[in-house]
């Protein structure tokens, strides 16, 4: 995250030495440490939770993709259904109807 090296820190620990004091150094630094340790701990929390949400919508979105799969391949045998039940219908009306053409040439060929 930061590109902190070994002699940022030697400055940094050099300028604490001179504004503390040798004896309120190890103090500080336990309290710098334990406040540093909390900041961490409450960021990675909020980066599992952040996660743990984005995985709570890929979840719904495959859920709800599921679902509308389900729905278009019900809608496709419904349909398919329909089809196969009125094709039936639809040549017995042919077959009727080429009857009646058959039996009228019938009668056409019979009266010449």
């Amino acid at each position: 995250m930061f590109d902190i090296g070994f002699s940022e820190l030697l400055v940094v620990f050099v300028v604490m030495l001179l504004v503390v004091g040798p004896e309120r150094l190890p103090v500080v630094a336990r309290k710098l440490g334990l406040y540093l340790g909390k900041i961490r701990r409450s960021f990675n929390q909020v980066k599992a939770e952040v996660e743990q949400e984005l995985e709570i919508e890929a979840v719904k979105a495959q859920l709800k993709e599921n679902a509308l799969k389900k729905e278009a391949e019900q809608l496709q045998a419904a349909l398919n259904k329909n089809v196969i039940e009125t094709e039936p219908s639809h040549y017995a009306s042919e077959d009727a109807s080429s009857e009646a053409d058959d039996e009228g040439q019938k009668d056409n060929n019979k009266a010449t």
